[in-house]
């Protein structure tokens, strides 16, 4: 604790007990004892400019695919 906050450091704050939406509710008490909270979106804009590269070519491969895929069972 600091000697201005007297809260603990570890407490939850105000800000993420407001955006608490569980996906599960039968897992909230798991992450919860777990101590990773609830499962939150992934910003790729805070994310390694090696993992954006990987995560967005594997995007753009995989629609590809799908467009071969629906082409060549129209071609036939």
């Amino acid at each position: 604790m600091n000697e201005k906050n007297e809260k603990n450091e570890t407490m939850p704050t105000d800000k993420s007990v407001s955006e608490r939406n569980p996906i599960n509710e039968m897992l909230e008490d798991a992450q919860r004892i777990e101590g990773s909270g609830p499962p939150k979106k992934i910003n790729m804009k805070t994310m390694p400019r090696w993992l954006r590269i990987f995560g967005y070519s594997f995007l753009i491969l995989f629609f590809v695919f799908v467009l071969l895929i629906l082409i060549s069972s129209l071609v036939r």
